[in-house]
């Protein structure tokens, strides 16, 4: 009796490790799997059970923005990094580049885990196949310093008061530009004319004195904010989720109707030396361990059903991952036609 008692127990543990784990051999020991990410994607605390049970090390590269994680991908010929982390707004960039490899979803146990509306998505699947695994999802949201600003700010105007004038920060990025378009009124913060653009440079210009800098990481600005450098930015959440953390007066708003975000996905270098192990990493982030790690990381928001569960009913709901509706309210980055003009508008502003 109490060898079949065992036998049930390990057999139970076997199935619940093949939750993420795909059923291939294991990675040889000593492999190094390489990958290009937005900060926190491979945090140790749930990067090292990833690593223990396939024997594969996870050597990351943070990048600031979707340009300089193009550019560093490109520039190994796709040699350098096995996996990228890409958001919409590149997805498409990846593909036209020759430089991802369709995805084989049979090889992934968990790819049936993937929110419906997910699989398939028109981010990350071009000429009828996928070329990335959606994990993980959310807004650019307001954030401030609760003890230097009283009141809970209601819209992105607060940018502008001349009392936070040297106190703010935005992100260095080209695509910040859609974010001003949404508070223009632009219906579409994608598809900007030249005259557009214009009224967006116009109106970065004005908000020019209120920045004290361009933040490229969400550790720095943390420390914009810590040193008391600024008191008000438009970040992700995994700023607002560090500050919480360590104790500082910090909250976040989403203006309702003027969203920008980013549903990233994991892409396969098409010269990946591993890509056995890139299908064992992309599984194990879809799985409930992984979706759980990541969202305790950063605050962002899963995209499987096995992620909501891990996480519980109540996260899942504050995260919108059990009906997905404020996915449907964002206005998500994506590839932009006269992308040359958006850069060189930055540049200008950002000098």
């Amino acid at each position: 009796m109490g060898h079949r008692l065992l036998a049930a127990l390990l057999i139970g543990c076997f199935s619940l490790a093949a939750l993420w784990l795909p059923a291939r051999p294991a990675a040889a020991a000593g492999c190094t799997l390489t990958a290009i990410v937005w900060e926190g994607y491979t945090d140790p605390s749930f990067t090292k059970t990833f690593e223990e049970q396939t024997g594969c090390k996870v050597k990351a590269t943070y990048a600031g923005s979707s340009d300089e994680m193009f550019a560093k991908f490109r520039a190994g010929g796709g040699r350098t990094y096995d996996i990228i982390s890409a958001s919409g707004d590149i997805t498409e960039r990846l593909y036209k580049a020759g430089l991802v490899r369709p995805i084989d979803t049979d090889k992934l146990q968990n790819y049936s885990s993937v929110f419906q509306s997910f699989q398939g998505g028109k981010w990350n699947t071009f000429d009828g196949k996928p070329y990335g695994v959606t994990f993980a999802w959310g807004p650019n949201v307001l954030v401030y310093n609760t003890k230097a600003v009283k009141s809970k700010p209601q819209s992105w105007d607060i940018l502008f008061d001349p009392a936070y004038a040297g106190k703010i920060s935005l992100p260095d990025n080209p695509m910040t530009i859609a974010d001003v378009a949404l508070w223009l009124g632009k219906s579409d913060p994608y598809d900007l004319t030249t005259a557009d653009l214009a009224e967006v440079k116009q109106t970065l210009l004005e908000l020019r004195p209120n920045i004290r800098k361009f933040w490229t990481t969400a550790g720095e600005l943390a420390n914009l904010f810590q040193s008391g450098e600024i008191v008000l930015a438009h970040a992700w959440p995994l700023t607002y989720t560090q500050l919480s953390e360590a104790g500082f007066p910090i909250d976040s708003v989403s203006p309702k109707g003027k969203l920008t975000g980013w549903t990233d996905s994991w892409m396969i270098s098409k010269n990946s030396r591993n890509p056995e192990v890139a299908y064992q990493w992309i599984d194990y982030i879809l799985s409930g361990a992984g979706q759980k790690g990541v969202i305790e990381v950063t605050g962002y928001s899963g995209a499987t059903t096995l992620g909501a569960e891990a996480v519980g009913e109540a996260r899942a709901h504050e995260l919108f991952m059990d009906d997905l509706s404020l996915h449907s309210q964002i206005n998500m980055w994506q590839s932009v036609k006269n992308y040359d003009q958006w850069v060189q508008l930055w540049n200008e502003i950002r000098s």
